[in-house]
């Protein structure tokens, strides 16, 4: 089976033999241009120029694989393909109507293209690799690779200002509060993202500057309102959280999620969602104003200077949840995870304040971020490292993430850069 799209892509291209071109009504073609390739609603390329027969036409062109489409589409029936040129065929070329009742001249293409094209993609389509191109891939100029790669990196920036503006919605445009809960976001990693998010949807900002400085204050209500503390009977540190939770709760009708929203399993115990509370709490005591000083730093490494500054109380030395001690262990926060947050809140922040306001310092700043922090290390990177698409930094690594998900896992080669130099070879 052939895609319209493989069409869409040859014409484009023009990668069929173009020396002796005639229509099914045996009227000599030539192209002057292909057109503008039209992804919304009515004919496949506008503002196409051909001459037909020794006469210059200028309109649109619409693709089939089979002709019998043009009727079975309805295209007969709509006046946006009255301006429609040329009817452009894989095979069965049939005589196409406007809704004038004019004919449509027929190119067909079945014999004018190199099977190696259709062998290509076929190739691509139908493999089950790891990526469609993954055995090709070695053979493609790096100069292609970059170009997707930076297409890629903005696309995932671009994703993610949807996301936070949805978040400035809800805030009513409060900054600090988007970055916090994007920070709670990136804080729960992937499995526990979503009750992160849920419950930094939960606390009152105005709460944690009211007792700013107040490590213990603010510890209590995160992990209180996380669903921690609720009917905790223990007696030392554990058993001071939940008495102060208990009064806090009181005095501010805090609401809390439930502690099964949570999940342990299969994590290293830096990564239990106790410890990374804790952090986080250790963070905002510190620093209850961190848009301010995103807003204001020097450079990325300003933000990492304050991140590399975090420290839970002493509790934390020697326990991952509250019930079970640990041998002892930093609470400081890893080089690696202090890069996660930068990539995956401080610059989509920045990114996203820059496009909301208009601002192109703000979006090259975060690029320029990305570039400057270490690409990331893990499943994806390090196959397409095997691959010969090596990432060179943050930028690159979360440009591969993107590339994965939307193109290589849909099979979307043909709006790839890479997918489209592999077909035109």
């Amino acid at each position: 089976m052939i895609a319209e799209e493989l069409l869409h892509f040859i014409w484009q291209f023009r990668l069929f033999d173009q020396l002796e071109l005639y229509s099914t009504d045996d009227e000599q073609i030539k192209i002057f241009q292909v057109g503008q390739c039209n992804k919304d609603a009515g004919p496949d390329f506008l503002f196409t120029r051909i001459s037909l027969g020794g006469r210059e036409w200028r309109g649109h062109v619409e693709i089939h694989v089979d002709g019998a489409d043009w009727f079975a589409h309805k295209h007969h029936e709509d006046a946006a393909y009255n301006s429609v040129v040329l009817h452009v065929v894989l095979h069965n070329p049939v005589t196409a109507i406007r809704q004038d009742g004019t004919a449509v001249p027929c190119l067909e293409l079945g014999a004018l293209i190199d099977d190696a094209v259709f062998e290509r993609y076929r190739g691509i389509m139908q493999n089950l690799h790891w990526i469609p191109c993954e055995k090709l891939l070695p053979q493609v100029d790096v100069l292609y690779k970059m170009q997707m790669l930076q297409r890629m990196t903005v696309a995932r920036l671009e994703e993610r200002y949807i996301r936070i503006i949805g978040l400035l919605e809800e805030t009513r445009q409060d900054w600090e509060r988007v970055l916090f809960l994007q920070l709670c976001r990136s804080f729960g990693m992937k499995v526990n993202a979503q009750p992160f998010l849920e419950l930094g949807k939960l606390v009152d900002l105005s709460l944690i500057r009211k007792y700013r400085g107040d490590h213990f204050k603010i510890e209590v209500m995160l992990l209180g309102q996380a669903g921690f503390l609720a009917d905790v009977e223990e007696s030392g540190y554990v058993g001071q959280l939940a008495g102060e939770y208990r009064y806090l709760k009181a005095v501010h009708a805090l609401a809390e999620l439930r502690v099964l929203e949570w999940k342990f399993m299969r994590m290293r115990p830096y990564n239990f969602p106790t410890f990374r509370l804790a952090q986080l709490a250790a963070l905002y005591s510190r620093m209850p104003y961190l848009f301010e000083k995103l807003m204001t730093c020097g450079g990325v490494a300003d933000i990492q200077d304050v991140l590399s500054e975090v420290r839970s109380t002493t509790f934390w030395e020697t326990h991952f949840t509250l019930r079970k001690g640990a041998p002892a262990h930093t609470t400081a926060l890893s080089v690696s995870f202090i890069e996660h947050l930068i990539v995956n809140a401080f610059v989509p922040i920045l990114f996203a304040y820059g496009k909301y306001m208009g601002l192109d310092k703000w979006q090259n700043r975060a690029l320029e971020w990305l570039g400057q922090l270490q690409a990331e290390q893990n499943q994806v990177t390090r196959k397409f490292h095997a691959l010969t698409l090596s990432p060179q930094s943050a930028a690159d690594s979360q440009g591969l993430l993107q590339l994965k998900r939307d193109f290589c896992d849909q099979k979307k080669c043909l709006q790839c850069g890479i997918g489209l130099s592999i077909l035109k070879a």
